[in-house]
């Protein structure tokens, strides 16, 4: 699904959420080890505040949503993308949902480690580079260099989560599902 299928989604279910958060969340949550895809879909439901209504017509969708999420995260061509808006809005707009991102990574990583949580060097140093983009401030001045700089911030952020999945996740091999 893309930015404007997940926002269009959450519009005929009328909540409340931004897609870039709650692709955010779910990668962290899907980096920080597999679980069933029935917990997964009603740890979102919790998340997105759904009625029962509302998340028995969204099922389906948010199935296919993961599936392609965690796929993305496993394949070994490194396909993983954070979902952001397209590039037509405007740089500060986009860079408020890359924050929301980052953070709401950070937060289902959080939500679903475990006491045994532990990741090298790269990953943690990685971990603590999505966090201060998590904090990130518009009040800035946009000039040339800023769509410059916003491509490389988002494909810092895609090999960071890719090294971080790989890390948490080294006895998975690579295009294999964890999630059934």
């Amino acid at each position: 699904m893309t930015f404007e299928q997940v926002q269009e989604l959450f519009f005929e279910l009328r909540v409340n959420a931004e897609p870039s958060g709650f692709h955010g969340f779910l990668c962290g949550r899907l980096c920080s080890g597999a679980m069933p895809l029935d917990q997964l879909i009603a740890l979102s439901i919790d998340w997105l505040g759904l009625s029962d209504e509302q998340a028995d017509a969204a099922e389906n969708r948010l199935r296919d949503f993961y599936q392609v999420a965690l796929h993305s995260l496993e394949n070994s061509a490194f396909l993983f993308q954070p979902l952001l808006p397209d590039d037509e809005l405007p740089l500060p707009e986009r860079l408020v949902s890359v924050g929301l991102w980052c953070s709401n990574y950070i937060s289902g990583l959080g939500e679903g480690m475990s006491s045994e949580f532990a990741v090298s060097e790269d990953a943690r140093e990685a971990l603590e580079d999505i966090v201060a983009i998590g904090q990130v401030s518009v009040d800035f001045d946009t000039d040339e260099d800023g769509e410059r700089d916003y491509a490389e911030l988002v494909e810092y952020i895609r090999i960071a989560v890719q090294l971080i999945f790989a890390d948490l996740h080294s006895d998975v091999q690579a295009d294999e599902p964890t999630i059934h």
